[in-house]
């Protein structure tokens, strides 16, 4: 451990400290909660209505009910009705709150909408969800309803993303990714330049924690569970990896460049640049831990700066920079962050379809995409993303605006058992209950049985 092993209970301590750090940090992990399969009800009979003919869809006149996390800044969804209801005076929205918990709150839905209820007009749904709510008919395609150039607003990645099937079951709200953070008066009092490799990144760690600057080298999400999926992904990606083939048919997660990846976390465990408590960290623990000063490198979404600069809950206020994620010294072109984010989807038995469809419209057009990015949230359409005045108030926007970005492979209705396949084994790799060859043949073959029973 080189001089750098820590007592297990003082490593332990810090995931028992998140609440201190108020809700926005708590709200975070929302984003990466571990995904679990759609209820058995979704499954079956097909309850949903797989689409709404357009001559159906009624007046954009009346009240809806938009069932979505509390995102960004207390209060932030309201300010947008409040905007939204000031242009379309003859549409009421009532919000109303979804559980800080993606599980719950996709338990909730399948519940609701395959038993027929329409009193969710539209719902926030994670990035993740389009082809299992697609495939078990729990939200409405849109392709049909909404103007031929509307996708334009965004990239096409972004885009492909709410499809299923070659049909847009979702429009993207807002977006996030994943960022990397790094204490910019210890790299200046040490003449260390921002890593851009993963090895450069575990040397500088190596020489602060050397020097008695931090305690860990980096933290980040290698808990079991979902927040594993997209660290690995990330770092999957750099190394020119993947787990899934790019037709997400088969499993490619066992592969000469993602034995190089596992290998490489594990021996930052081993060497003590990442604490052993990294394999039960999520994102409030790892956040913690870097905005107390205890390390050096931070992998997280795109709240962590504001979280970093916010004077109530951080002891590093003024000394955190971001970047892109690092990529592997011999490998082509930057890091890629994971691609994060939430929709907005349609309940296919709301009675108030034009009143939604015009929600939409405005919800993802530029007045409330700047609201968003006003607001600290990333937006998703692109002319909002590219505004050079609203990256000099915000370098996050800023660097998300070139940054290049990696997807989970969840287009499939299986993506849950895909992703459970991957940071299961990953996790055992890095706990050192397994080696990394094991662990990799162990996911590929779960990924591989769940993908050959690709149907709800």
């Amino acid at each position: 451990m080189r001089g750098r092993a820590r007592d297990a209970d003082t490593q332990y301590a810090v995931i028992h400290k998140e609440y201190a750090l108020g809700t926005s940090i708590r709200r975070a992990v929302v984003f990466c909660a571990v995904p679990v399969l759609l209820a058995a009800t979704a499954c079956g009979s097909g309850v949903g209505t797989a689409s709404v003919d357009p001559k159906d869809v009624g007046p954009a006149k009346g009240s809806i009910t938009w069932y979505a996390i509390n995102f960004g800044p207390e209060g932030l969804p309201q300010k947008l009705i409040d905007a939204f209801e000031k242009k379309h005076p003859d549409i009421s929205v009532k919000y109303q709150p979804a559980p800080n918990n993606t599980d719950t709150m996709r338990a909730t839905l399948t519940t609701e909408i395959t038993g027929g209820s329409g009193s969710i007009d539209v719902f926030n749904g994670d990035v993740i969800w389009p082809a299992q709510f697609g495939a078990a008919h729990l939200a409405m395609p849109l392709d049909e309803h909404l103007p031929d150039d509307f996708w334009d607003r965004y990239t096409d990645q972004r885009a492909r993303v709410t499809e299923h099937e070659g049909n847009h079951v979702a429009a993207p709200l807002y977006s996030d990714q994943g960022f990397m953070y790094y204490r910019k008066d210890l790299l200046a009092k040490h003449d260390i330049d921002v890593p851009e490799t993963w090895e450069e990144l575990r040397d500088a760690a190596e020489r602060l924690q050397d020097g008695g600057d931090v305690r860990y080298g980096y933290v980040a999400q290698w808990a079991n569970y979902e927040g594993l999926t997209v660290n690995f992904t990330e770092m999957s990606a750099a190394a020119g990896g993947r787990s899934v083939t790019k037709g997400e048919h088969d499993a490619a997660i066992d592969s000469p460049e993602n034995r190089r990846v596992l290998e490489f976390m594990r021996g930052m465990i081993t060497d003590g640049v990442a604490p052993s408590a990294n394999t039960s960290f999520q994102e409030p623990q790892s956040l913690q831990t870097f905005v107390e000063g205890d390390a050096a490198f931070h992998r997280n979404w795109s709240h962590g700066l504001a979280e970093a600069d916010n004077p109530d809950t951080s002891s590093v206020v003024g000394k955190v920079g971001v970047t892109e994620m690092p990529t592997f010294e011999g490998e082509k072109g930057p890091g890629k962050g994971a691609l994060g984010g939430w929709n907005l989807m349609v309940n296919p038995h709301s009675e108030a379809i034009g009143a939604v469809l015009a929600f939409i419209e405005w919800m993802t057009g530029n007045e409330a995409q700047r609201i968003l990015a006003e607001n600290g949230v990333l937006p998703t359409v692109t002319d909002v993303l590219d505004d050079e005045e609203l990256h000099e108030k915000n370098p996050v926007l800023a660097l998300a605006a070139d940054s290049e970005l990696v997807t989970r492979p969840a287009d499939t209705p299986r993506y849950p058992q895909v992703s459970n396949g991957i940071f299961t084994n990953v996790n055992g790799a890095l706990a050192g209950s397994t080696t990394p060859v094991t662990a990799l043949r162990s996911a590929s073959d779960d990924i591989q049985r769940a993908l050959e029973h690709n149907a709800l």
